[in-house]
Protein backbone atom coordinates (compact mmCIF):
# COMPACT_ATOMS: atom_id res chain seq x y z
CA UNK A 1 0.00 0.00 0.00
CA UNK A 2 2.80 2.64 0.90
CA UNK A 3 4.59 1.66 -2.56
CA UNK A 4 1.48 2.32 -4.40
CA UNK A 5 1.32 5.39 -2.30
CA UNK A 6 4.51 6.47 -3.43
CA UNK A 7 3.71 5.90 -6.85
CA UNK A 8 0.85 8.78 -7.04
CA UNK A 9 1.72 11.80 -8.68
CA UNK A 10 1.29 15.38 -6.40
CA UNK A 11 -1.85 16.06 -8.27
CA UNK A 12 -3.34 12.89 -7.54
CA UNK A 13 -2.15 13.03 -3.73
CA UNK A 14 -3.46 16.01 -3.44
CA UNK A 15 -6.93 15.30 -5.24
CA UNK A 16 -6.95 12.26 -3.03
CA UNK A 17 -6.28 14.13 0.41
CA UNK A 18 -8.66 17.14 -0.33
CA UNK A 19 -11.30 14.43 -0.75
CA UNK A 20 -10.62 12.79 2.18
CA UNK A 21 -10.63 16.60 4.31
CA UNK A 22 -13.93 17.42 2.60
CA UNK A 23 -15.84 14.29 3.88
CA UNK A 24 -14.30 14.30 7.03
CA UNK A 25 -15.46 17.95 7.22
CA UNK A 26 -19.11 16.95 6.08
CA UNK A 27 -19.10 13.88 8.77
CA UNK A 28 -18.53 16.69 11.18
CA UNK A 29 -20.58 19.40 10.44
CA UNK A 30 -23.70 16.96 9.49
CA UNK A 31 -23.02 14.43 12.79
CA UNK A 32 -27.07 14.91 13.71
CA UNK A 33 -28.24 14.40 10.24
CA UNK A 34 -25.93 11.05 10.30
CA UNK A 35 -27.35 10.12 13.47
CA UNK A 36 -30.68 10.55 12.14
CA UNK A 37 -29.95 8.71 8.81
CA UNK A 38 -28.60 5.99 10.93
CA UNK A 39 -31.44 5.87 13.19
CA UNK A 40 -33.63 5.76 10.21
CA UNK A 41 -31.71 2.92 8.35
CA UNK A 42 -31.70 1.12 11.88
CA UNK A 43 -35.68 1.22 11.74
CA UNK A 44 -35.60 -0.09 8.63
CA UNK A 45 -33.30 -3.37 8.85
CA UNK A 46 -34.83 -4.04 12.71
CA UNK A 47 -37.24 -7.04 11.37
CA UNK A 48 -34.22 -8.65 9.34
CA UNK A 49 -32.02 -8.35 12.74
CA UNK A 50 -34.45 -9.05 14.99
CA UNK A 51 -35.39 -12.07 12.61
CA UNK A 52 -31.06 -13.12 12.71
CA UNK A 53 -31.57 -13.42 16.35
CA UNK A 54 -34.69 -15.27 16.33
CA UNK A 55 -32.79 -17.86 13.98
CA UNK A 56 -29.45 -17.80 15.70
CA UNK A 57 -31.21 -19.09 19.08
CA UNK A 58 -33.34 -21.33 17.58
CA UNK A 59 -30.53 -23.19 15.37
CA UNK A 60 -29.40 -25.81 17.99
CA UNK A 61 -32.73 -26.43 19.16
CA UNK A 62 -33.45 -27.25 15.81
CA UNK A 63 -30.67 -28.87 14.55
CA UNK A 64 -31.55 -31.61 17.49
CA UNK A 65 -34.62 -31.75 17.09
CA UNK A 66 -33.70 -32.38 13.05
CA UNK A 67 -31.82 -35.21 14.15
CA UNK A 68 -34.55 -36.84 16.42
CA UNK A 69 -36.71 -36.83 13.41
CA UNK A 70 -34.15 -38.11 11.09
CA UNK A 71 -34.06 -41.41 13.38
CA UNK A 72 -37.92 -41.76 12.68
CA UNK A 73 -39.15 -45.11 10.64
CA UNK A 74 -41.36 -42.93 9.21
CA UNK A 75 -39.97 -41.80 5.38
CA UNK A 76 -41.77 -38.91 4.95
CA UNK A 77 -40.62 -37.76 8.93
CA UNK A 78 -37.18 -38.83 7.93
CA UNK A 79 -36.95 -36.97 4.61
CA UNK A 80 -38.20 -33.48 5.91
CA UNK A 81 -36.81 -33.68 9.11
CA UNK A 82 -35.23 -30.32 9.02
CA UNK A 83 -38.61 -28.65 7.77
CA UNK A 84 -40.17 -30.39 10.50
CA UNK A 85 -37.92 -29.37 12.89
CA UNK A 86 -38.13 -25.46 12.08
CA UNK A 87 -42.50 -25.62 12.25
CA UNK A 88 -42.27 -27.45 15.36
CA UNK A 89 -40.08 -25.36 17.12
CA UNK A 90 -41.99 -22.25 15.45
CA UNK A 91 -45.29 -23.44 16.76
CA UNK A 92 -43.57 -23.85 20.01
CA UNK A 93 -42.11 -19.89 20.16
CA UNK A 94 -45.38 -18.80 19.08
CA UNK A 95 -47.81 -20.51 21.39
CA UNK A 96 -45.14 -19.24 24.31
CA UNK A 97 -45.45 -15.63 22.64
CA UNK A 98 -49.64 -15.90 22.68
CA UNK A 99 -49.25 -16.59 26.48
CA UNK A 100 -46.89 -14.16 27.15
CA UNK A 101 -49.55 -11.68 25.56
CA UNK A 102 -52.73 -13.09 26.73
CA UNK A 103 -52.19 -13.91 30.42
CA UNK A 104 -48.39 -12.49 31.33
CA UNK A 105 -48.64 -8.76 30.06
CA UNK A 106 -52.22 -8.55 31.21
CA UNK A 107 -51.36 -9.14 35.06
CA UNK A 108 -48.03 -6.82 34.83
CA UNK A 109 -49.73 -4.34 33.11
CA UNK A 110 -52.68 -4.34 35.83
CA UNK A 111 -50.00 -4.15 38.39
CA UNK A 112 -48.29 -1.65 37.43
CA UNK A 113 -51.73 0.38 37.08
CA UNK A 114 -52.84 -0.68 40.15
CA UNK A 115 -49.41 0.28 41.97
CA UNK A 116 -50.01 4.23 40.09
CA UNK A 117 -53.57 4.16 41.28
CA UNK A 118 -52.89 3.27 44.58
CA UNK A 119 -49.72 4.61 45.29
CA UNK A 120 -51.45 7.61 47.83
CA UNK A 121 -52.75 4.94 50.05
CA UNK A 122 -49.44 2.78 50.15
CA UNK A 123 -47.41 6.24 50.98
CA UNK A 124 -50.09 6.82 53.63
CA UNK A 125 -49.95 3.71 55.02
CA UNK A 126 -46.59 3.69 55.18
CA UNK A 127 -45.94 7.17 56.79
CA UNK A 128 -48.54 6.11 59.30
CA UNK A 129 -46.31 3.02 60.02
CA UNK A 130 -43.20 5.45 60.13
CA UNK A 131 -44.97 8.06 62.75
CA UNK A 132 -46.02 5.05 65.09
CA UNK A 133 -41.84 4.33 65.32
CA UNK A 134 -41.61 5.78 69.48
CA UNK A 135 -38.42 6.94 71.22
CA UNK A 136 -37.45 3.87 72.61
CA UNK A 137 -38.02 1.63 69.05
CA UNK A 138 -34.82 0.18 67.15
CA UNK A 139 -35.76 1.63 64.67
CA UNK A 140 -36.14 5.67 65.33
CA UNK A 141 -32.64 5.97 65.40
CA UNK A 142 -32.70 5.88 61.67
CA UNK A 143 -35.45 8.78 61.50
CA UNK A 144 -34.13 11.75 59.95
CA UNK A 145 -34.17 14.14 63.02
CA UNK A 146 -36.41 17.11 62.20
CA UNK A 147 -39.71 18.03 64.02
CA UNK A 148 -41.88 18.12 61.11
CA UNK A 149 -44.41 15.42 61.10
CA UNK A 150 -43.77 12.57 58.83
CA UNK A 151 -46.57 12.84 56.47
CA UNK A 152 -45.56 16.54 55.37
CA UNK A 153 -44.40 17.87 52.26
CA UNK A 154 -41.92 20.38 54.21
CA UNK A 155 -40.35 17.50 55.33
CA UNK A 156 -40.16 15.09 52.45
CA UNK A 157 -38.93 18.38 50.32
CA UNK A 158 -35.32 18.24 53.10
CA UNK A 159 -34.59 14.25 52.62
CA UNK A 160 -32.05 14.29 49.86
CA UNK A 161 -34.07 13.21 46.67
CA UNK A 162 -36.89 15.89 47.44
CA UNK A 163 -36.20 19.68 45.39
CA UNK A 164 -38.07 22.07 47.25
CA UNK A 165 -40.99 21.06 44.47
CA UNK A 166 -41.16 17.43 44.58
CA UNK A 167 -42.51 14.88 47.02
CA UNK A 168 -41.45 11.58 47.53
CA UNK A 169 -44.93 10.62 46.06
CA UNK A 170 -44.74 12.56 42.94
CA UNK A 171 -41.43 11.48 42.59
CA UNK A 172 -42.46 7.49 42.46
CA UNK A 173 -45.50 7.79 40.73
CA UNK A 174 -44.19 10.16 37.74
CA UNK A 175 -41.25 7.12 37.14
CA UNK A 176 -44.16 4.31 36.99
CA UNK A 177 -45.86 6.73 34.72
CA UNK A 178 -43.05 6.87 32.32
CA UNK A 179 -43.78 2.97 31.80
CA UNK A 180 -46.87 4.08 29.86
CA UNK A 181 -44.54 6.66 27.72
CA UNK A 182 -43.26 3.82 25.11
CA UNK A 183 -47.01 1.84 24.53
CA UNK A 184 -46.55 3.59 20.51
CA UNK A 185 -42.89 2.10 21.10
CA UNK A 186 -44.09 -1.43 22.16
CA UNK A 187 -46.53 -1.96 19.05
CA UNK A 188 -43.91 -0.84 16.45
CA UNK A 189 -41.98 -3.23 18.78
CA UNK A 190 -44.66 -6.26 17.97
CA UNK A 191 -44.72 -5.62 14.70
CA UNK A 192 -40.77 -6.17 13.63
CA UNK A 193 -41.11 -8.89 16.15
CA UNK A 194 -43.65 -10.53 14.05
CA UNK A 195 -41.83 -9.71 10.67
CA UNK A 196 -38.94 -10.61 12.18
CA UNK A 197 -40.48 -14.63 12.93
CA UNK A 198 -41.33 -14.58 9.24
CA UNK A 199 -37.60 -14.00 8.35
CA UNK A 200 -36.34 -15.91 10.72
CA UNK A 201 -38.38 -18.65 9.59
CA UNK A 202 -36.98 -18.81 6.14
CA UNK A 203 -34.04 -17.90 6.98
CA UNK A 204 -34.23 -21.35 8.75
CA UNK A 205 -35.97 -23.54 5.88
CA UNK A 206 -32.87 -22.53 3.85
CA UNK A 207 -30.33 -22.58 5.99
CA UNK A 208 -28.13 -24.66 3.85
CA UNK A 209 -28.68 -22.44 1.10
CA UNK A 210 -27.96 -19.04 2.86
CA UNK A 211 -24.99 -20.40 4.56
CA UNK A 212 -23.55 -22.07 1.25
CA UNK A 213 -23.98 -18.32 -0.58
CA UNK A 214 -22.42 -16.55 2.36
CA UNK A 215 -19.42 -19.33 2.03
CA UNK A 216 -19.12 -18.43 -1.76
CA UNK A 217 -19.21 -14.75 -1.20
CA UNK A 218 -16.40 -14.96 1.46
CA UNK A 219 -14.55 -17.61 -0.44
CA UNK A 220 -14.42 -14.81 -3.05
CA UNK A 221 -13.69 -11.77 -1.60
CA UNK A 222 -11.25 -12.88 1.27
CA UNK A 223 -7.92 -14.72 1.53
CA UNK A 224 -8.06 -18.11 2.12
CA UNK A 225 -5.01 -18.11 5.17
CA UNK A 226 -7.84 -14.98 6.38
CA UNK A 227 -10.88 -16.52 5.91
CA UNK A 228 -9.78 -19.71 8.08
CA UNK A 229 -8.60 -17.49 10.89
CA UNK A 230 -11.77 -15.83 10.91
CA UNK A 231 -14.12 -19.00 10.79
CA UNK A 232 -11.75 -20.21 13.67
CA UNK A 233 -12.41 -17.31 15.85
CA UNK A 234 -15.91 -16.93 14.71
CA UNK A 235 -16.46 -20.69 15.95
CA UNK A 236 -14.86 -20.32 19.20
CA UNK A 237 -17.15 -16.84 19.90
CA UNK A 238 -20.12 -18.21 18.85
CA UNK A 239 -19.82 -21.07 21.21
CA UNK A 240 -18.90 -19.00 23.80
CA UNK A 241 -21.50 -16.14 23.36
CA UNK A 242 -24.09 -19.09 22.83
CA UNK A 243 -23.43 -21.29 25.86
CA UNK A 244 -23.48 -18.30 28.14
CA UNK A 245 -26.64 -16.70 27.35
CA UNK A 246 -28.75 -19.79 26.97
CA UNK A 247 -27.51 -20.87 30.41
CA UNK A 248 -28.06 -17.48 32.07
CA UNK A 249 -31.73 -17.72 30.19
CA UNK A 250 -32.81 -21.15 31.54
CA UNK A 251 -31.54 -20.06 35.31
CA UNK A 252 -33.37 -16.54 34.96
CA UNK A 253 -36.39 -18.80 33.75
CA UNK A 254 -35.67 -21.47 36.87
CA UNK A 255 -35.11 -18.20 39.83
CA UNK A 256 -38.09 -16.28 37.85
CA UNK A 257 -40.50 -19.11 38.69
CA UNK A 258 -39.38 -20.04 42.10
CA UNK A 259 -39.47 -16.08 43.07
CA UNK A 260 -43.07 -15.51 41.76
CA UNK A 261 -43.99 -18.64 43.73
CA UNK A 262 -41.92 -17.57 47.13
CA UNK A 263 -43.60 -14.14 46.73
CA UNK A 264 -46.80 -15.45 45.95
CA UNK A 265 -46.71 -17.63 49.41
CA UNK A 266 -45.39 -14.98 51.81
CA UNK A 267 -48.41 -12.61 50.27
CA UNK A 268 -46.58 -10.17 48.41
CA UNK A 269 -48.74 -8.47 46.12
CA UNK A 270 -47.72 -8.33 42.56
CA UNK A 271 -45.61 -11.73 43.02
CA UNK A 272 -45.95 -12.06 39.57
CA UNK A 273 -44.56 -8.75 37.94
CA UNK A 274 -41.67 -9.29 40.83
CA UNK A 275 -41.13 -12.49 39.88
CA UNK A 276 -40.27 -12.07 36.18
CA UNK A 277 -38.56 -8.96 37.03
CA UNK A 278 -36.30 -11.35 39.15
CA UNK A 279 -35.50 -13.61 36.64
CA UNK A 280 -34.93 -10.93 33.93
CA UNK A 281 -32.83 -8.57 35.64
CA UNK A 282 -30.70 -12.19 37.10
CA UNK A 283 -29.30 -12.47 33.43
CA UNK A 284 -27.03 -9.24 34.55
CA UNK A 285 -24.23 -11.08 36.92
CA UNK A 286 -23.35 -9.42 40.10
CA UNK A 287 -25.63 -6.11 40.07
CA UNK A 288 -28.80 -7.70 38.49
CA UNK A 289 -30.25 -9.33 41.43
CA UNK A 290 -29.10 -6.78 43.72
CA UNK A 291 -31.53 -4.14 41.56
CA UNK A 292 -34.14 -6.25 41.04
CA UNK A 293 -34.69 -7.10 44.77
CA UNK A 294 -33.89 -3.81 46.18
CA UNK A 295 -36.71 -2.64 44.09
CA UNK A 296 -39.14 -5.42 45.22
CA UNK A 297 -38.51 -4.93 49.00
CA UNK A 298 -38.89 -0.93 48.68
CA UNK A 299 -42.00 -1.20 46.41
CA UNK A 300 -43.12 -4.32 49.20
CA UNK A 301 -42.50 -1.53 52.15
CA UNK A 302 -45.44 0.65 50.65
CA UNK A 303 -47.67 -2.62 49.38
CA UNK A 304 -47.09 -4.87 52.41
CA UNK A 305 -45.45 -2.96 55.65
CA UNK A 306 -42.19 -3.27 57.13
CA UNK A 307 -42.25 -6.33 58.10
CA UNK A 308 -43.50 -7.84 54.68
CA UNK A 309 -40.61 -6.18 53.16
CA UNK A 310 -37.97 -7.84 55.75
CA UNK A 311 -39.34 -11.11 55.08
CA UNK A 312 -39.28 -10.47 51.63
CA UNK A 313 -35.42 -9.21 51.70
CA UNK A 314 -34.48 -12.14 53.88
CA UNK A 315 -36.18 -15.16 51.42
CA UNK A 316 -35.02 -13.28 48.21
CA UNK A 317 -31.27 -13.52 49.72
CA UNK A 318 -31.91 -16.64 50.62
CA UNK A 319 -33.10 -17.70 47.14
CA UNK A 320 -29.93 -15.83 45.54
CA UNK A 321 -27.39 -17.87 47.41
CA UNK A 322 -29.16 -21.08 46.48
CA UNK A 323 -29.15 -19.75 42.82
CA UNK A 324 -25.53 -18.66 43.27
CA UNK A 325 -24.12 -22.33 44.52
CA UNK A 326 -26.64 -24.80 43.57
CA UNK A 327 -28.36 -23.69 40.50
CA UNK A 328 -26.41 -21.45 38.70
CA UNK A 329 -23.15 -23.80 38.76
CA UNK A 330 -25.36 -26.98 37.59
CA UNK A 331 -26.42 -24.78 35.10
CA UNK A 332 -23.68 -23.33 33.36
CA UNK A 333 -20.90 -25.70 34.30
CA UNK A 334 -17.37 -24.17 33.35
CA UNK A 335 -17.97 -20.34 33.76
CA UNK A 336 -16.23 -18.24 31.48
CA UNK A 337 -12.72 -18.13 33.05
CA UNK A 338 -13.24 -14.44 33.82
CA UNK A 339 -12.23 -12.83 37.04
CA UNK A 340 -15.30 -11.15 38.90
CA UNK A 341 -13.44 -7.56 38.78
CA UNK A 342 -13.17 -8.06 34.81
CA UNK A 343 -16.79 -9.37 34.55
CA UNK A 344 -17.75 -6.10 36.68
CA UNK A 345 -15.62 -3.49 34.23
CA UNK A 346 -17.63 -4.93 31.72
CA UNK A 347 -20.92 -4.67 33.23
CA UNK A 348 -20.51 -0.95 34.15
CA UNK A 349 -19.35 -0.41 30.35
CA UNK A 350 -22.18 -2.22 28.92
CA UNK A 351 -24.36 0.06 30.85
CA UNK A 352 -23.57 2.71 29.06
CA UNK A 353 -24.98 1.46 25.94
CA UNK A 354 -28.56 0.69 28.24
CA UNK A 355 -29.95 -2.83 29.68
CA UNK A 356 -29.41 -4.66 26.57
CA UNK A 357 -25.44 -3.59 26.88
CA UNK A 358 -25.51 -5.03 30.21
CA UNK A 359 -26.78 -8.34 29.26
CA UNK A 360 -24.33 -9.18 26.73
CA UNK A 361 -21.28 -7.51 28.83
CA UNK A 362 -20.34 -10.44 29.94
CA UNK A 363 -20.03 -13.36 27.20
CA UNK A 364 -18.31 -10.26 24.98
CA UNK A 365 -15.87 -9.97 27.59
CA UNK A 366 -15.84 -13.84 27.61
CA UNK A 367 -15.17 -13.42 23.59
CA UNK A 368 -12.72 -11.11 23.65
CA UNK A 369 -10.35 -12.77 26.55
CA UNK A 370 -10.68 -15.47 24.22
CA UNK A 371 -8.79 -13.29 21.53
CA UNK A 372 -6.16 -12.09 24.06
CA UNK A 373 -5.20 -15.55 25.64
CA UNK A 374 -4.49 -16.52 21.88
CA UNK A 375 -2.29 -13.74 21.19
CA UNK A 376 -0.57 -13.49 24.05
CA UNK A 377 0.25 -17.12 23.89
CA UNK A 378 1.46 -16.49 20.31
CA UNK A 379 3.86 -13.92 21.49
CA UNK A 380 4.70 -15.86 24.53
CA UNK A 381 5.96 -18.82 22.20
CA UNK A 382 7.44 -16.70 19.52
CA UNK A 383 9.58 -15.00 22.36
CA UNK A 384 10.05 -18.14 24.30
CA UNK A 385 7.96 -16.88 27.74
CA UNK A 386 5.79 -19.65 29.63
CA UNK A 387 3.07 -18.09 31.45
CA UNK A 388 -0.45 -18.87 32.97
CA UNK A 389 -3.69 -17.99 31.59
CA UNK A 390 -4.87 -13.97 32.35
CA UNK A 391 -7.74 -13.42 33.59
CA UNK A 392 -9.27 -16.41 35.33
CA UNK A 393 -11.87 -16.95 37.95
CA UNK A 394 -9.81 -17.42 41.47
CA UNK A 395 -10.33 -20.73 43.07
CA UNK A 396 -13.17 -20.90 45.52
CA UNK A 397 -15.09 -17.73 44.36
Amino acid sequence: MEQKWQGYSIYKKGVILAVVVFVAYMLATNTQALLNLGRNFLAIIMPFLIGMVIAYFLARPIANLARIFERSNIKFVKRKANALAVISSFMALVAAVIIVILYITPIISDNVIDLVNNMDTYYANAMAWVNSIEPGDFLYSFLPDSDYDLTSVELLNNLPFGNGEQDLLTLITSNLMNVFTSIGGFMTSILNFAMGLVIALYLLLYKASVLALANRIANAIIKPKTLRFMKDYIHKANTTFYKFISAQFLDACILGTLATILLAFIGVEYAVTFGILLGVFNMIPFFGSIIATLITVFITFFTGGFEQAMWTAVWLIGLQQLDAQVINPKITGDSLGLNPLVIITAILIGASFGIFGMFVAVPIAGVLKIFLDDFLAYREQKLGIKSEPILIEEQGT
